[in-house]
């Protein structure tokens, strides 16, 4: 009985082991995901929830929450260009966060996405900029 409580363990051991294996290997990439984020308008719109809470500062420079609607959304651009900030993703199994840091500017933003289903989406962004 002992043995088979074992085999049993196992198995269920390796099929777990090997549906999260093949969940990373269908997990879309961050940075194939990223370029297109930035470049089609389409596929930007179609990897964002609305309604979605962002955090920013109002005019007293506290920070507010704020609900993001489809109709208030402008389309980002999220990529290291920019001469006046720098940018840095951390990026995890399930999240990732695009920092951008001004360069002798008030920018300060992260931008953070979460892997739902295999498939990257914005989930939220916090704008501390001055």
């Amino acid at each position: 009985m002992k043995k088979i409580i074992a085999i049993l363990l196992i198995a269920c051991f390796c099929q777990l082991t090997a549906a999260q294996e093949k969940t990373k290997t269908n997990s879309e990439n961050f940075n194939s995901f990223l370029k297109k984020f930035n470049e089609d308008k389409n596929f930007q719109l179609s990897r964002v929830k609305f309604p979605f809470a962002i955090k920013t500062l109002n005019d007293d420079l506290e920070e507010v929450s704020v609900t993001m609607t489809q109709k208030n959304y402008k389309i980002l651009k999220l990529d290291d260009k920019g001469m006046e900030f720098k940018q840095k993703i951390i990026l995890k199994q399930k999240s990732a966060v695009i920092e951008q840091r001004g360069i002798d500017t008030g920018i300060y933003a992260d931008y953070i996405f979460e892997l739902k289903d295999n498939k990257w989406f914005l989930k939220t962004w916090v704008d501390q900029s001055t």
